[in-house]
């Protein structure tokens, strides 16, 4: 018997699930020969013309972003019957909801790992100018080999930005929704961190900080005061988690982590002292012998190494030894030297040997120095970079594109202030360059195309034939340009770029809010209802 196939190509093989847009089948591309899942939108979708056009735009959007932790989406269509559909790749472990809910809580390194995993795939999404706008445990599906890939980052964005007049719907989850987004601000890279955060509490106590049903909800329970703390739910939640969740779910942006590079730096941290601690309690003595594993000499050794640790003294030992022969042989020279028994004099005789010494005494007692991180936000470059070199730190400059009153200050730095790191330690500075030149209208004699002004199916066609390809767009409100026109585009009109090249467009929404000369994902607003073209 031939078998009915979907759109003449998937043979459905079982539902997945079901959401408020959307509906999950796995399916088998028979063309492919390979499982994919299909999120076909529910039907009344297909009348909403403006959510149409943005979900396909956002749809190939999600299509360039390519990440070991991010959910493939391979493409979007419609139907010979009409049907809009996703075709994605199949994760087949199931979502990280439907793991808390069978097993409970998941053990603090197993979380920090995951959300790790989660964390390195928004760095990429936001990265590429992409914010997801719909963190939660239901949108974070687990592999075969247990490792997270978060879904959905292009269907969050379009329902976001859309009016949709189906009773009962809610545009996103109200119980991961950040504070900004309850109160109708636009989405930032910082709230997919607080969503993340709600999902990260989740798996820590195997519930929600706040049980919210609307944005109104979301709203009292912030005014009430902070969020509880994932330790008064599970006492085994170590303090380092717990501290990094209340980080993460600070009602100011401002105080919760900069970037998802940051929180996955820190979440690495964190996740190395859990391991060490778990390595001590199931090995508290290195086994002896032949079968001891072997310790390097130069490197200091960690907490965890008993073999290190029995040996220290003895290093230890030796150097003062060392140490007391050098001084003897300074201590004869200054005796047969009467004009050299000054305290100057001591000082200056005492050899390099006998200085390097004492730096082995302390690195064998106390490891390597540690130095606090000094605030350098809002210096010039040079006034930074000194004031890292005082403190034994080294410095490497990005330059950033920033307001006129900011060029040449430092906008951000990758270790915050009043942060220990290693003395000798590099760190990043993001110097503020001044804003780019607005494109011209002329016509450019090479290069990337001009497409300012252009409407969206215009400046894409003008795109496709210099040979470019479309790295995603972003809107933002104008009072003087129509909906649905090109506002800015990156890089500009005229730049020499390699056939084939990105370039990332920013389309109006119309509304009263003036043009943004620039688009970038920690400030380009969501369209309100009221704004959509």
């Amino acid at each position: 018997m031939k078998r009915a196939l979907f759109d003449g190509r998937y043979e459905i093989l079982r539902p997945l699930g079901e959401g408020g847009m959307a509906e999950v089948y796995l399916a088998r591309d028979e063309v492919l020969g390979r499982d994919v899942a299909l999120k076909m939108l529910k039907e009344w979708l297909a009348e909403d013309e403006v959510f149409l056009e943005r979900f396909r735009r956002e749809a190939r959007s999600a299509a360039t972003l390519n990440h070991p932790n991010a959910v493939q989406v391979y493409d979007q269509r419609r139907s010979g019957e009409g049907r809009y559909y996703i075709v994605m790749e199949h994760v087949p472990g199931g979502t990280l909801k439907d793991r808390i809910a069978s097993k409970g809580p998941l053990d603090p390194a197993e979380a920090a790992r995951l959300a790790s995993q989660v964390a390195e795939a928004l760095r990429a999404a936001h990265e590429a100018s992409v914010v997801h706008r719909d963190v939660k445990s239901q949108n974070v599906l687990l592999a075969a080999n247990g490792d997270a890939k978060v879904a959905d980052f292009g269907i969050a964005h379009a329902a976001h930005a859309t009016t949709i007049s189906k009773p009962g719907t809610v545009l996103g989850t109200a119980k991961y929704m950040s504070p900004e987004q309850a109160t109708g601000l636009a989405a930032t890279p910082r709230s997919d961190l607080y969503s993340l955060g709600v999902v990260l509490y989740e798996a820590l106590t195997g519930g929600l900080p706040f049980e919210a049903d609307n944005a109104a909800d979301v709203r009292v329970r912030h005014a009430a005061g902070p969020p509880p703390r994932p330790r008064d739910t599970n006492p085994e939640v170590p303090e380092a988690l717990d501290t990094l969740v209340a980080k993460l779910l600070a009602k100011n942006p401002g105080n919760r982590f900069r970037s998802a590079a940051e929180l996955f730096d820190e979440l690495r941290r964190v996740r190395n002292r859990l391991e060490d601690r778990l390595g001590d309690r199931a090995h508290p003595v290195a086994p002896a012998g032949p079968t001891a594993p072997k310790v390097p000499t130069l490197p200091p050794p960690t907490s965890g190494d008993a073999g290190s640790r029995r040996r220290r003294p003895l290093l230890v030992l030796a150097v003062l030894a060392a140490l007391l022969v050098l001084l003897g042989a300074a201590g004869w020279g200054l005796w047969g030297d009467p004009a050299r028994r000054g305290l100057s004099g001591m000082l200056g005789d005492i050899p390099g040997q006998a200085r390097e010494a004492f730096e082995g005494v302390r690195r064998a007692l106390l490891g390597p120095e540690e130095v606090a991180v000094p605030d350098v936000e809002g210096l010039t470059g040079r006034e930074a970079r000194e004031r890292l070199r005082a403190v034994g730190l080294g410095a490497g400059v990005r330059p950033r594109e920033s307001a006129e009153k900011d060029a040449g200050r430092v906008l951000e730095q990758s270790v915050p202030g009043g942060r220990e790191v290693q003395k000798g330690a590099r760190i990043l500075l993001a110097v503020g360059k001044g804003p780019r030149e607005e494109p011209t209208q002329e016509a450019p004699s090479g290069g990337v195309p001009n497409l300012v002004g252009l409407p969206y199916p215009a400046a894409e066609r003008a795109l496709r034939k210099a040979g470019f390809i479309l790295g995603g767009v972003e809107e933002a409100p104008s009072a003087t340009v129509p909906a649905g026109v090109i506002l800015d585009q990156d890089p500009p009109a005229g730049s020499a770029a390699a056939s084939g090249s990105p370039v990332f467009l920013t389309t109006s929404t119309g509304g009263t809010g003036s043009a943004s000369s620039s688009a970038s994902p920690s400030a380009s607003p969501s369209a309100s209802p009221s704004a959509s073209p």
